[in-house]
């Protein structure tokens, strides 16, 4: 079971050998995947004809990624693995359903054609291996290198007391801003449904600032119980803030930031406090997945008190087909903006060349010095998206989202794909490498606030990522080295 032991245990292969023939088998995959698609590109092929070898050559791929992983570290409930699920979850569940035939509507539902949908196919597999393929890289390498070279260490107490302070002080500043936002949320969508949260008059500028403040109640939950470990009022009381934040999150109708709060907690508690059995961890998934993620997305939209009604409820539930389906082909509808830049780049928009990364290393700066931050008024790649090809859904409100994917493609075309995502592979797995088998709480909250982040980057582009990493995960871990160094 690639769950395995929840500790984490940290499990090597016995032999560097061993290493060397996952890493090189993964290479002879990835160069293969290459091949195929410049030999296909010269020559006619029958998309349709391909497309159901081409899904089974994908899922093949996406079994190897997760099993390889697994291989090499015991377990796959760690930063890199929940990262790659989530990539072939967003940008390939629909091709899962479809080699199981569980889709009955087609890949997609039948928007763009077998050529597109082949391209489309082809571009995450090539893209995910890429990102994999970097992430056993940075894995061997921290093999060999010593980590205090990476991370400075400092006394075992000192840094949880810090760890935890920071945790209180982020709570503080932030529980009342955050329930002044939900119940102002709340009352949005109890008179507008979901949608109206999209559809109002959005603040900007210094206006921000109470929702800025009320996006640090989560992370200040997992400093608290980074820094908690012989604290039990510390454990309890982040454990109370996360699962009531995840709960309103659930109940205005979002699904993405409460799942992954409360996968960012697990995780963090199984390293901090006490090792959970994968085995305890499978009935609340199915529970998420079968009965949570379905039902919010059945009952989002109603306006009103009906959304707390049971009767209500209990007639959404009743009226979901195969909830198991329809979730994995939501989430894997996040693979439509990939085969839409596919179709819209170069012939409708060029390539940015770099532009939208440089635009989205400035959502790292607050918003204090113009009335629009300028990646907002430069715009960014999913908004520039919705508009050209929903029009009327985004002047409502709607999205599509976006895909890393489809980003590293609108860049730098073709050829980009595979060496961004090798890149951006490198990072995450060296980021997962330098927390393995450490007890460092500020390193383990470090890692925690930024799962809440990462996981949804599989949907997202990186201006979504940039601006959360920066404020609600480096700024308070320089916050407690600060604070760590001023006391010595």
């Amino acid at each position: 079971m690639m769950c395995a032991d929840f500790p984490l245990a940290d499990r090597q292969p016995r032999t560097a050998r061993a290493r060397r023939t996952i890493c090189f088998t993964h290479a002879f995959f990835l160069f293969s995947l290459i091949a195929a698609g410049a030999a296909a590109s010269l020559e006619d092929v029958d998309a349709e004809d391909t497309l159901p070898v081409a899904g089974l050559v994908f899922a093949a791929l996406a079994l190897w990624t997760l099993w390889s992983w697994f291989k090499l570290h015991g377990t796959l409930i760690e930063p890199y693995g929940l990262f790659l699920m989530s990539s072939w979850t967003f940008n390939g569940g629909q091709v899962f359903l479809e080699v199981l035939h569980l889709n009955s509507s087609g890949i997609l539902g039948g928007m763009f054609s077998p050529f597109t949908l082949l391209k489309t196919e082809y571009l995450v597999a090539l893209g995910i291996c890429a990102l994999h393929m970097g992430a056993l890289w940075a894995a061997g390498a921290g093999n060999s290198t010593p980590r205090a070279n990476l991370w400075r260490s400092t006394a075992h107490q000192d840094l949880a007391w810090h760890t935890r302070w920071v945790g209180w002080f982020l709570l503080l500043v932030s529980i009342g801003p955050a329930i002044s936002v939900f119940w102002d949320s709340g009352q949005t969508v109890l008179s507008g449904g979901y949608m109206s949260l999209y559809q109002r008059t959005l603040d900007i500028g210094m206006a921000t600032g109470p929702r800025v403040l009320a996006n640090f109640l989560i992370p200040s939950a997992l400093l608290l119980l980074a820094g908690s470990k012989a604290k039990r009022a510390g454990v309890v009381i982040s454990a109370a803030i996360t699962v009531a934040g995840s709960l309103a999150t659930f109940l205005l109708g979002g699904r993405g930031a409460g799942a992954t709060a409360l996968v960012a907690y697990v995780w963090l508690y199984s390293r901090t406090i006490r090792p959970i059995p994968a085995k305890l961890l499978i009935l609340p998934a199915l529970l998420l997945g079968i009965v949570v993620f379905p039902l919010v997305r059945a009952v989002r939209d109603t306006r009103g008190l009906d959304r707390t009604s049971v009767d209500f409820v209990m007639s959404a539930w009743s009226a979901i087909d195969n909830p198991v389906v329809g979730s994995l082909a939501e989430m894997g509808s996040s693979m439509s903006t990939v085969a839409y830049t596919l179709e819209l780049v170069p012939t409708a928009r060029p390539f940015d060349g770099g532009v939208s990364y440089v635009y989205a290393l400035l959502t790292g700066f607050p918003n204090v010095a113009w009335s629009v931050h300028p990646t907002t008024a430069h715009g960014t790649l999913s908004a520039w998206l919705v508009y050209t090809v929903m029009p009327y859904a985004a002047a409502n409100g709607s999205g599509l989202g976006y895909s890393f994917i489809a980003e590293a493609y609108e860049n730098f075309g073709w050829i980009g794909v595979p060496l961004v995502l090798l890149v951006i592979g490198w990072i995450a797995g060296r980021l997962s490498e330098a927390v393995r088998g450490r007890s460092d709480p500020a390193i383990l909250a470090l890692a925690a606030t930024l799962l809440l982040t990462a996981i949804l980057y599989a949907r997202a582009e990186t201006a979504d990522l940039v601006r959360n990493a920066c404020w609600y995960s480096i700024v308070p871990y320089l916050l407690i080295r600060l604070l760590s160094e001023v006391r010595r």
